[in-house]
């Protein structure tokens, strides 16, 4: 029984031991320690990421495990190392006058670019166009080529000035850009007076600056009279109320009590009973459905401030670049962003748009100064929202 005693103690002693151990240990694999190649998963350790071309299939079954990955298909790409359960479509070079320039890989996307004589016009963020380089007009010279990201650049020649958007003239007179012509062989003319200074002539000298000197000091002293005026007044008004006996909430009832001896009349100051207000109907708010409020979002907020938006509202960078390479159209892109944000939330369901998710909408609107973007949302949406029971 004693060694039974003993072995069980023995047992409890190495086990605590081991799990110190493991604790310690595990202070390497923390989150936040991993290396470069490898990230933290669900699990609570580093597994090792995808190499380029390769997407991740399965993750690894335990610390110091390998992950399975595959990869990518035919018309797809990853170009980093990832831990992306799916690979980028590639673009097509479908567009009028555009080209292949590199091949769709595993590893990279496919490049286009446009044909001679046309070069590639962005259209926002992703959109591009390939448009015609302009040719310089007469009396114009070329300054810069055109180039597969940059069109054609003309000036106008020497002695010439712009006549329209792609032609010179020859100067003819003086105007802007012909300045030669302004140039004169005339000396300058000062305008000194010959004659002596007589009274007549220093009178206006001495006149004039005096004049302005008065008018200044009256309108200074008229100024000040004012500011000192209206000064007055508001210590007055600000004095007159501190000294008011009872302001509005210092109201108390007067109780009569008659005395029957000495027939006086005595005043006891008693607290104000306010009536308990009555239960409010309880709102039945309105289902908003998600594609009404998604599409209004994106009809308020501006492109240019929108992926600042979902990034506060906590969409993380890959999926924001998977919903613009899988949606070529910047509005269906920058609604699925949204949708990921509304997917990760709770509440709602059937696709109706939880309160607090718009709440939280609204406040991360005004966090970025759009104050009038969450007003129009409030009053379109909120404001609307309730109906008697």
């Amino acid at each position: 029984m004693r060694i039974c005693q003993l072995t069980t103690c023995l047992f409890l002693v190495l086990t605590s031991q081991l799990y110190t151990i493991s604790g310690l240990g595990g202070n390497k694999t923390m989150k936040g320690n991993c290396l470069e190649n490898e990230y933290w998963n669900k699990e609570g350790f580093c597994c090792d990421k995808c190499h380029q071309g390769y997407k991740l299939k399965q993750e690894c079954s335990a610390e110091n495990m390998r992950s399975k990955c595959e990869k990518c298909d035919e018309g797809t790409y990853l170009e980093q190392a990832n831990y992306s359960p799916n690979c980028f479509r590639c673009q097509q070079c479908t567009k009028p006058h555009s080209r292949e320039s590199s091949p769709c890989t595993p590893y990279s996307n496919r490049v286009c670019e446009c044909d001679t004589d046309y070069y590639k016009k962005k259209l926002g963020d992703l959109g591009w166009e390939c448009s015609r380089c302009k040719k310089c007009g007469d009396g114009q010279i070329e300054i810069q080529n055109c180039t597969k990201e940059e069109n054609r650049q003309c000036k106008c020649q020497e002695n010439h000035y712009p006549f329209n958007k792609n032609s010179c003239k020859l100067c003819d007179k003086c105007q802007p850009g012909c300045d030669h012509l302004c140039k004169t062989s005339i000396p300058p003319v000062f305008f000194t007076s010959t004659k002596s200074n007589s009274p007549e002539d220093t009178v206006p000298k001495i006149v004039v600056p005096v004049c302005a000197s008065i008018m200044v000091l009256s309108l200074a002293i008229f100024m000040a009279y004012e500011g000192i005026r209206h000064w007055r007044k508001r210590a007055q008004a600000s004095s007159s109320q501190s000294s008011s006996p009872a302001t509005e909430e210092e109201a108390f009832i007067i109780t009569v009590v008659q005395d029957s001896k000495n027939k006086s009349v005595s005043f006891t100051n008693q607290p104000c009973e306010s009536k308990p207000l009555g239960n409010l109907p309880d709102c039945i708010p309105r289902e908003i459905k998600i594609h009404e409020f998604f599409y209004f979002v994106l009809d308020e907020v501006p492109i240019g401030r929108f992926k600042e938006l979902v990034r506060r509202l906590g969409v993380s960078e890959q999926n924001i670049d998977r919903a613009e390479h899988d949606h070529r159209n910047c509005k269906d892109a920058q609604y699925q962003m949204l949708k990921v944000w509304s997917d990760g939330g709770s509440g709602g369901g059937n696709n109706v748009v939880p309160y607090d998710q718009i709440q939280m909408l609204m406040s991360t609107l005004k966090d970025m100064c759009l104050v009038s973007c969450a007003d129009n949302i409030e009053n379109k949406f909120l404001s609307q929202n309730t109906s008697v029971s």
